[in-house]
C-alpha cells in the first residue's frame, strides 16, 4: 500500500513529464551536445553562450553535406 506522500510524489512527477516541455532530440542537437561535450574540457572562462554558439556552430558543421 502507498503512502499519501508517495502517492503525492508520483503526481507531481507525472504532472512534470509534459510533452510540450520535451524537444525533440535532433540530429544537430545530438551532435551539439557530443561536441559541448569536448568544448566543455577546456572552457575555463569562457562565457556559456559562447560555448553553446561553438557547439551549434560544430553541430552545423558536421551536418554540411558539401564537406562530406
Amino acid at each position: 500500500m502507498k503512502t499519501k506522500l508517495e502517492t503525492e510524489a508520483k503526481k507531481y512527477v507525472q504532472s512534470k513529464r509534459t510533452p510540450k516541455d520535451t524537444k525533440p532530440l535532433t540530429a544537430r542537437r545530438y551532435l551539439a551536445g557530443q561536441a559541448l561535450a569536448g568544448l566543455l574540457v577546456n572552457s575555463r572562462g569562457a562565457q556559456m553562450i559562447d560555448i553553446k554558439k561553438a557547439a551549434y556552430e560544430w553541430a552545423d558543421y558536421m551536418l554540411d553535406d558539401d564537406t562530406s
